[in-house]
């Protein structure tokens, strides 16, 4: 009986045969990888095989999400990021419920370390099975191929009955079946492997997060820092430096025992040293000192191209370091001359340095210049340039990032972790526009709130949560002066309308109810405000230092009675004033001119040679006397001083000084 002939059966071409033997053997072996490697694509992907990272801890529960939709936690193990586990959030729950627990912060640490690793190592361990399930499908499909065609069969014409019952044929149909299965195996692997590779963009995102990580744990010696190296920020901490725009609180008060009063920029008498400053910016300094009295100071700088961080020291001025942050994509937006590419005063803790710049790039750096982490907001839709400086809540970062005008819902108020830039809140601002001024941080009663300023709010959040307190609309136009506050008062002051007394006890939208008086003098463009136990002062644009007595209030239209006192002969001001004890420090923004005798100047008030007449306003001899001393710049000035240790410390137009009394 003649039967059927193969291909393999009637070729003569060397080595057929033996091809046919491996072509069966490499079958067997991919098609056993891609069925194990579907398998372990599976258990990588759902997780399976990881701890129970979303295990709640015992006695714990974690909080309820607030959080946007597009921040909830993802439903998959292979997209759940560290803070998606319940196991982080209830710990960093109980962490905000006590606050000096070193045990929690540690467990943190060590939590957050090894979550993030096992995101990592899933991730790739899924990208490696995803290429290896291409590969050995692709392998599978070209030894089927081979074996199919190899087994090809040549029917015999006379003898059709024959080949209709010859065995063979069921291997045919065998074939038939094999190779629809080697295209579904071959496309199965593909689109797998396709559908579960990791972004390469995202890859490299969070790979470089990791590799900065694991650095930073190499250098200390260990996965996390041990307990002692880590700061517990607290009041008393805090007030040892100077560490954010007007100091934590933001009222800009310092303390010295010795402040300096006399001194020449020009000539250099009691100007301890100064030094150019290589990059340009409106940022003012922060300093963190140490036992010794030793410490360091920061400033950031910027240009159309880059953006740095520089660190000082402060006993002699030497520049100890440049960490250049420059995101090269973010590009610079056009802003205003007396704003700068580098505005906002940088936050310091102890351990990180905190840099915004006008391309909306948030940096952290640690004390070595070392990158630690990065947020991008985008580019700020603001007509002068972005310059609101972060505020410090003890271990969160407040950012207020007011962008537009107030129509399409962009401004918001963030806290970041201080160690990881995660996002803990987010808050929309609704109603505001772009502005200027800087949250600051004020304890009222025996909470603390974050105090903002925008055109036409005076808005309060909860620091912990990032929840409306209270609003107050009371402000117009460019709203550039941060708030001050004093007891449970918030002070606000504007170049429009008007200064403003709120009582910062009440909820919801206190306008009608909570304002306690308004004052109708000068007003400032940017310069913040001051308060003593005795006056609320601000100093306008062109000069005019006011003084509110708030113990004097008209009771028809609740406004203060005032004194005002002329800073200087032609002198203008954007810098924020210091006060120190009895003393008040203006530094002036007039340029240099020598042809029409134009000099920059700084003035120091002493407000205990205040008096006044019946009507509330000073006497000749106390507004003669209260200008204390008028020292010469050799350039203008519109940061914020900041005194520590006996000396005081101010950013000019290109030079940074350091100036005390000998």
């Amino acid at each position: 009986m003649s039967g059927m002939t193969t291909v393999l059966d009637e070729t003569n071409v060397p080595g057929t045969r033996t091809l046919y033997r491996l072509a069966v053997i490499l079958a067997a072996i991919s098609g056993a990888f891609c069925l194990l490697f579907c398998i372990l694509l599976a258990v990588h992907y759902h997780g399976l095989l990881s701890p129970g990272g979303r295990t709640t801890p015992a006695g714990m529960e974690p909080p309820p999400s607030s959080e946007p939709s597009y921040r909830l936690p993802a439903g998959d193990a292979y997209n759940q990021l560290p803070t998606d586990y319940h196991s982080f959030l209830a710990l960093r729950n109980a962490l905000a419920q006590d606050r000096q627990n070193d045990e929690l912060r540690t467990q943190i640490r060590e939590l957050d370390h090894e979550l993030r690793t096992g995101y990592f190592q899933r991730r790739i361990t899924v990208h490696r099975l995803a290429h290896m399930l291409i590969i050995s499908s692709i392998l599978f499909f070209v030894a089927m191929r081979t074996i199919t065609t190899l087994k090809r069969q040549f029917p015999d014409p006379g003898n059709f009955k024959t080949n209709k019952a010859n065995p063979k044929n069921g291997q045919k149909e065998l074939w038939h079946v094999a190779v629809p299965i080697s295209w579904l195996m071959l496309f199965t692997g593909l689109y797998a492997g396709l559908l579960l590779a990791p972004s390469p963009q995202l890859e490299q995102i969070f790979a470089e997060k990791l590799a900065s990580e694991s650095a930073a744990d190499n250098e200390r010696g260990g996965v996390s820092p041990p307990v002692t190296e880590a700061i517990q920020l607290t009041e008393e901490i805090l007030a040892k430096h100077w560490i954010s725009f007007r100091n934590f609180d933001g009222n800009g008060v310092g303390f010295s025992d010795n402040p300096p009063i006399q001194w020449d920029g020009t000539t250099g008498k009691n100007i301890v040293w100064k030094k150019e400053v290589p990059l340009p910016g409106n940022s003012s300094p922060v300093i963190w000192t140490d036992d010794t009295g030793s410490g360091k100071l920061f400033l950031a700088g910027a240009d159309e191209e880059l953006q740095k961080i520089f660190c000082y020291d402060i006993k002699d001025g030497t520049l100890l370091w440049t960490a250049d942050v420059t995101r090269p994509e973010a590009k610079m937006p056009e802003v205003d001359h007396y704003t700068s590419y580098a505005a906002p005063t940088p936050v310091v803790d102890g351990q990180h340095v905190y840099a915004m710049f006008a391309n909306g790039e948030l940096v952290a750096v640690d004390f070595n210049g070392k990158f630690v982490w990065r947020h991008s907001f985008g580019t700020p839709d603001n007509h002068y340039g972005f310059a609101s400086s972060p505020a410090l809540y003890f271990d969160r970062l407040i950012v207020q990032f007011d962008d537009g005008d107030g129509t399409e819902g962009n401004s918001k108020i963030i806290a970041f972790d201080l160690n990881t830039g995660d996002i803990l809140w987010e808050t929309i601002r609704e109603e505001v526009t772009s502005s200027w001024a800087s949250p600051t941080i004020k304890k009222i009663g025996d909470s603390y709130q974050i105090i903002t300023c925008a055109n036409p709010f005076v808005i309060a959040y909860n620091p912990e949560d990032g929840k409306e307190l209270w609003r107050c609309k009371c402000l117009a136009a460019d709203v550039g002066p941060s708030a001050a506050a004093l007891g449970n008062v918030v002070l606000i002051t504007n170049d429009s309308p008007r200064t403003t007394a709120i009582d910062a006890t009440g909820s919801g939208d206190v306008t009608a109810t909570h304002i306690l008086w308004t004052g109708a003098g000068s007003t400032p463009e940017a310069a913040s405000p001051l308060i003593t136990d005795d006056y609320f002062l601000t100093i306008s644009t062109g000069g005019w230092l006011s003084g509110y007595d708030p113990k004097v209030i008209d009771p028809n239209r609740k406004r203060a009675r005032y004194w005002e006192l002329e800073i200087g002969d032609g002198a203008s001001f954007y810098s924020s004033p210091l006060r120190v004890g009895t003393y008040v420090y203006f530094f002036d923004m007039t340029e240099v001119n020598e042809a029409r005798g134009k000099q920059p100047k700084a003035f120091v008030v002493d407000l205990s040679k205040v008096a006044v007449n019946d009507d509330g306003t000073l006497t000749e001899e106390s507004a003669a006397a209260m200008v204390i001393a008028e020292n010469s710049m050799s350039e203008p000035c519109v940061t914020c001083p900041v005194i520590l240790n006996n000396r005081l410390y101010i950013r000019g137009e290109k030079t940074l000084y350091c100036i005390g009394e000998n």
